[in-house]
């Protein structure tokens, strides 16, 4: 009974196995355009829209059918760039983003994109570089600043990331995301305060109003509520 379990398992796997390659194709170049005096236009719709599937492979693929027909134009090389990046090609992905800039050194997407993918690398410096590149052709470009801001809270720079996620609220009231990175810098630097705390009060402090966590809960309850009573306990009387 015990190695027919292990048979089936064994089955199972194999199964698992053959679906995620069949999921995962392989990138072909493009030898020839499947569609007679097609124009660069039509596998740039083909490639956006195979990119919104999330079919990067089958993207990269279009994208290359229109570099071949269009080489000199930049864009395509940001889009097939960010469809590399959705495979974690990364090596692909920046040789087409400098592709890209070496056609238009001005193309913002390229510079936002590459310092995304330098962010995720680990390469901060690289990151930073090209947001401040974004910044100096568009100085009010909110995405760069948010991306800014989210490299320098992965350094631990909170003062410097919730700077620049204020000033991207503030150029783009309706633009999500910098409210969510602001959040979540404030939380990293409750968090990083509160280490602080247990260090100069003792491995055995609490905040008086609890940990972190139950501040935290405490003060949403508190906005719902109008109330401020969760600070009371943060006072300290003179002595």
């Amino acid at each position: 009974m015990r190695r027919i379990r292990s048979l089936v398992v064994i089955c199972l796997l194999l199964a698992m196995t053959n679906s995620l390659l069949a999921q995962t194709p392989e990138v072909e170049p493009c030898d020839q355009p499947a569609v007679a005096n097609a124009e660069p236009s039509y596998y740039l719709g083909l490639g956006d829209s195979r990119f919104a599937r999330k079919d990067f492979a089958g993207a990269v693929k279009a994208y290359t059918c229109a570099a071949d027909l269009q080489p000199d134009y930049a864009p395509i090389y940001v889009k097939r760039g960010f469809a590399y990046a959705g495979l974690q090609d990364s090596e692909s992905a920046l040789g087409d983003y400098d592709r890209a800039l070496q056609l238009d050194e001005t193309l913002i997407a390229a510079y936002n994109n590459r310092g995304t993918l330098y962010t995720q690398l680990g390469n901060f410096g690289l990151a930073i570089n090209d947001f401040e590149l974004v910044l100096a052709l568009d100085p009010n470009n909110a995405v760069a600043y948010n991306n800014r801001g989210v490299v320098h809270a992965a350094e631990g720079n909170f003062v410097e990331a919730i700077a620049d996620f204020e000033m991207a609220i503030e150029l783009d009231p309706d633009y999500g995301t910098p409210h969510a990175s602001l959040a979540a810098a404030y939380s990293a630097l409750a968090a990083q305060s509160y280490q602080e705390f247990l260090r100069v009060e003792g491995s055995q402090a609490r905040l008086p109003a609890g940990t972190p966590t139950e501040v935290l809960t405490a003060m949403d309850d508190s906005l719902r509520e109008g109330s401020f009573s969760v600070w009371l306990p943060l006072l300290t009387a003179a002595q």
